[in-house]
């Protein structure tokens, strides 16, 4: 907004602020910054940004309340002279002979001002209003307009003027529009009301839309005489919500939207007649003071210690805010530990005890107080342990190719998570979901119990657009315990999951080109994410049957203390169909809180410098028996000089007889003291066959 540095001085001695610069450095220090400045003439002018929220920092005299109140004692605020009163001639009667005013809507307007000026000449608005008005890039129209338009820019309240004799009945009735009715505005155009809609009406029409637009028919003219002047309060949320709908803004709206000061307008009234009277209209005796719903300003307490909590500055006291309170307008009662504050009525921002807080700081100059860092543990150090470990696992993710991404914390328990009940189970999650009282969508009415069908979503639009190689991750928390209601933090958990889809590599540096994602890829990458934390062979990876994966392909993960830490596989074909997935997707998730806190201690041991011996042992055992086992029970035998054991091949189907399975496994045998024979390495594998006979069943070929 615009404003003439040589009209401010009519409230405030811009010269003793320093001029232009001085003003500026005030104004910012109230936190009113100026986006520019220019000049008219010999007229500095400012453009100021106001936010939202300072209505009453709108007009000339509102900006000058500020300057004087950032300036202190030095620098009072004065009003401009007023003498329109005996600038006019005698009266020409009183006003309620020409006029009346009545409330159908008393909480949408709770206060409704008029006053008439009789006899106006053709004569134009005085040149200092004109010059002022040009200078802010407002136009002058004729004496009544200009004179609404200045006192609206002078004081902040808007008006508008009536051609009284264009007044069926000459009586004003402000009431909720009819369904249907049209009204012509002042821009020429018809615009077609409804009763959400609030319009000031004469006895047979609607004639202004409330706090928006006058009416066209009723416009004041070249050839109008008589006028009545009209300034009232309208509810901000109702004018916002017809001014948006129509796509209509004007300065008024903009002021009205945002909370008017129903105490300024006698004053606007009688400043915008004494306008006029300069003109030559004749004025009546008295205004119309219609009311409807009470108003009363905040009435607030303001402790010392909250306001030295909130300012971090041991030095504020009750005597400078009630000081700086009083400067900014607020009637103040001061007590030993505390002071009560009454807002000015053009302060509908000030609602709470830190408003208080804030206007005080304003004047004190928030440069002066003091910067400092938070409390912490120490450099870099988490209050919260299962945060750090949160960021361990999603920087092994992004390193590991994934994308982080995020989702929705509402969802339908039954219809997204039911493929996920055994997993919900094994995790422990309650059995009743946690639902919404007030949901944003009926369709999703529930805090979800896991990440996955969010981040299956989010795979699947990828899929859709064509994407090749999909690797996402998401860390969040899920919603699945019964906790306590006095204590929220108690329903949550935290969660780790992770997707990956298409053509997948081990590493990024892994040559030649890459290759379809499997179950081993989203096992290694389950086992990569935990090794900070569980040896990767200390994790035991069960058979898990669960309808959101497919059957023989799911495996849910335990800690060697045999805590279900996690579940992985490849996604069901239902819940693949579910999302219109045409690549195969295997996924996992990880329960944070269950991962143990910290690795056992490790101990350095030298590289071998002696080479290997490997042995291949392919036999046929009962299907049940899994790798897992196998691997246990090759281990458990004490075998000299091993140094590894891994599974080659795992093969059913022609060849193998039913309920059968072929497995090829690797003995790896090194010494870090000698070069091993291979008379003993056979002695040690003939241990390991004899023990899969005996003790598996094992079958050799």
């Amino acid at each position: 907004m615009k404003f003439s540095l040589d009209w401010l001085g009519e409230f405030v001695d811009t010269k003793a602020a320093g001029g232009a610069d001085g003003v500026r450095a005030l104004l910012e220090q109230a936190g009113i910054p100026l986006e520019s400045m220019g000049r008219v003439g010999d007229d500095p002018i400012l453009d100021v940004e106001i936010t939202p929220n300072r209505p009453d920092a709108m007009s000339h005299r509102g900006l000058a309340r500020e300057i004087a109140a950032m300036a202190g004692p030095p620098l009072a605020l004065f009003s401009a002279a007023r003498e329109e009163e005996s600038r006019s001639e005698s009266s020409a009667g009183e006003v309620g002979e020409f006029a009346s005013v009545s409330i159908e809507v008393p909480r949408l307007c709770r206060r409704f001002g008029a006053r008439v000026v009789r006899e106006l000449k053709s004569a134009p608005a005085p040149e200092k209003i004109r010059r002022r008005l040009a200078a802010i890039g407002a136009k002058s129209i004729s004496a009544a307009v200009d004179a609404t338009n200045y006192v609206l820019w002078e004081i902040g309240q808007p008006l508008h003027a009536f051609d009284l004799e264009k007044l069926a009945g000459r009586r004003l009735v402000v009431r909720r529009a009819r369904k249907g009715e049209k009204l012509v505005l002042l821009d020429g155009i018809e615009y077609e009301l409804t009763p959400s809609d609030v319009v000031v009406a004469d006895a047979e029409r609607a004639v202004s839309l409330a706090g928006i637009m006058g009416g066209l028919p009723t416009a004041v003219t070249a050839e109008t005489r008589h006028v009545l002047l009209e300034a009232a309060w309208w509810d901000p949320v109702a004018i916002r919500k017809t001014a948006r709908r129509l796509g209509l803004h004007t300065d008024a709206s903009h002021r009205f939207e945002r909370g008017a000061d129903p105490e300024a307008i006698p004053e606007a009234l009688q400043r915008a007649a004494g306008l006029l009277f300069e003109t030559g209209g004749r004025r009546t005796d008295g205004w119309i003071d219609a009311r409807g719903q009470l108003w009363k300003s905040a009435r607030l307490a303001l402790r010392l210690s909250r306001l030295r909590l909130l300012a971090g500055d041991d030095r504020l006291d009750l005597a400078f805010a009630a000081e700086a309170l009083t400067r900014l307008g607020f009637t103040v009662t001061s007590r030993t530990r505390r002071l009560t504050a009454q807002a000015p009525t053009w302060r509908p921002d000030v609602s709470q005890e830190d408003d208080l807080v804030e206007e005080v700081l304003r004047v004190y100059g928030y440069h002066r107080i003091p910067s400092r860092l938070p409390a912490t543990r120490g450099a870099g150090g988490h209050l919260e342990p299962l945060r750090e470990t949160e960021e361990r696992l999603a920087d092994i993710a992004a390193a590991s190719g994934l994308l982080e991404t995020m989702s929705s914390p509402f969802v339908d328990r039954e219809s997204e998570e039911g493929g996920f009940a055994a997993w919900r189970a094994a995790a422990g999650s309650a059995d009743q979901p946690l639902a919404l009282a007030n949901p944003l969508d009926d369709t999703r009415k529930d805090l979800r119990s896991t990440l996955l069908p969010g981040l299956l979503d989010a795979v699947a639009r990828n899929l859709h657009r064509e994407e090749s190689a999909v690797g996402l991750f998401e860390v969040g928390r899920v919603f699945d315990r019964a906790g306590d209601p006095d204590d929220p933090p108690t329903f949550e958990s935290r969660r780790f999951a992770f997707a990956i889809a298409g053509d997948w590599r081990a590493h990024w540096s892994a040559p030649g080109a890459a290759r379809r994602a499997d179950f081993f890829d989203v096992r290694g990458l389950a086992e990569r994410l935990l090794e900070p934390w569980i040896n990767p062979a200390d994790l035991d990876c069960q058979p898990f049957g669960a309808e959101a994966f497919t059957r023989g392909a799911a495996g849910l993960l335990r800690s060697p203390q045999g805590d279900a830490v996690g579940v992985i596989g490849l996604v069901s074909q239902s819940e693949a169909e579910k999302r219109k997935m045409a690549a195969p997707v295997y996924a996992g998730e990880l329960r944070v809180e269950a991962i143990p806190s910290r690795r056992e201690t490790l101990r350095f041991a030298p590289y071998s410098s002696y080479p290997p011996i490997e042995a291949d042992l392919s036999f046929t055992h009962s299907r049940e028996k899994t790798w897992r086992e196998i691997e246990r029970f090759v281990k458990a035998r004490n075998i000299a000089n091993l140094a590894l054991v891994r599974v080659v091949d795992r093969y059913e189907g022609r060849g193998v007889d039913e309920g059968q399975v072929k497995t090829t496994i690797r003995l790896t045998f090194r010494s870090s003291e000698r070069t091993l024979e291979q008379e003993e390495v056979n002695r040690e594998v003939a241990k390991v066959k004899d023990g899969l006979r005996a003790e598996l069943g094992a079958k050799f070929d």
